[in-house]
């Protein structure tokens, strides 16, 4: 598959799962969503790209080193948000990232490049394999040192890969005329050991000539004081959506995951609506190794799965 074909494919993808969740919007906007999505992917490359020690320090938050320290932070894959543990750590934080196995050794490699060129220790900013079986341990670790453990709540992955236990683990999030799916065991294990858990993102400045993002103030989700609360979590996961929908607010298109939502959406099993769907017809392709079949009347990508158990 050529490139051409790639980015029309991607395109495709693209909208047809904002279309999923919102319906009304007429095609005309959704290509100029499209194409603002991918002029901001642009932006925030260059970012990235432009980052050196002296901008990072320029525009990191102000936010006190006691305020983050032993707790967990939810963040989102919303604008350039490879700069959030950047601005963390020109914040003096010492930083701890739960990554999944796939991007591991090039975030380790990238980071390690950062902390170099800000001239600071290699020990102040780690990464974690989310899958691993210590993976909860190492976090209890890092945060009884102090440590700030960055999540990205957003990821299509989850801290454990045991699928007995994948229902109860997901936390169902309305949005728009549809929904996702989040991964809520980590929430659940900061209320039981009642530890504090907040959440951030960047916000572009408001009546600035160049491109700017900037940090605002975090969000507490809980703490320690909800330990012994049963209410809190609830409350916890109605905060951590409200902040989600706020986000999504300033601008829909600042959201990388809108390229990949047929990734981590999937169906229903319980009803298997993607299958049973009456006057359907599906269209099966693959697509960065991997199989899809795209219902032609709904206009949703449902990605093939196989489970290890089973057989063709």
């Amino acid at each position: 598959m050529n490139n051409q074909k790639k980015e029309e494919l991607q395109r495709l993808l693209w909208m047809a799962n904002v279309q999923g969740f919102y319906p009304d919007k007429p095609a005309v906007e959704l290509e100029a969503g499209y194409q603002r999505w991918q002029g901001h992917r642009q932006q925030f490359a260059q970012l990235d790209r432009d980052f050196s020690p002296e901008n990072i320090r320029h525009g990191s938050p102000n936010l006190e080193l006691a305020s983050l320290s032993g707790s967990l932070v939810f963040t989102f894959h919303y604008g350039p948000y490879r700069l959030v543990p950047r601005y963390l750590v020109a914040a003096g934080y010492s930083l701890t990232i739960v990554v999944s196995d796939a991007v591991l050794d090039r975030e380790r490699r990238r980071y390690a490049r950062d902390l170099d060129a800000m001239g600071l220790p290699a020990d102040r900013l780690e990464c974690l394999e989310a899958s691993n079986a210590m993976v909860i341990r190492k976090m209890l670790q890092a945060i009884s040192n102090n440590r700030l453990i960055l999540v990205f709540l957003d990821a299509n992955e989850s801290v454990g890969g045991n699928e007995s236990k994948e229902e109860q683990g997901r936390l169902r999030v309305s949005f728009g005329a549809s929904y996702f799916y989040w991964r809520s065991n980590l929430l659940k294990l900061a209320h039981r050991f009642g530890l504090p858990v907040y959440a951030i993102h960047l916000s572009p400045k408001v009546h600035h000539a160049a491109p700017a993002w900037q940090m605002g103030d975090p969000l507490t989700v809980l703490s320690p004081a909800d330990r012994n609360n049963p209410i809190a979590i609830l409350n916890a996961f109605t905060k951590l959506q409200e902040f989600f929908h706020a986000m999504m607010q300033i601008d829909w298109t600042a959201w990388e995951n809108w390229g990949l939502m047929h990734h981590y959406k999937g169906f229903d099993e319980r009803t298997g609506l993607g299958i049973r769907c009456n006057g359907s017809w599906m269209v099966p392709f693959s697509f960065a190794d991997k199989g899809y079949l795209f219902d032609l009347s709904r206009k949703i990508f449902y990605e093939i799965v196989l489970k290890k158990n089973e057989n063709f």
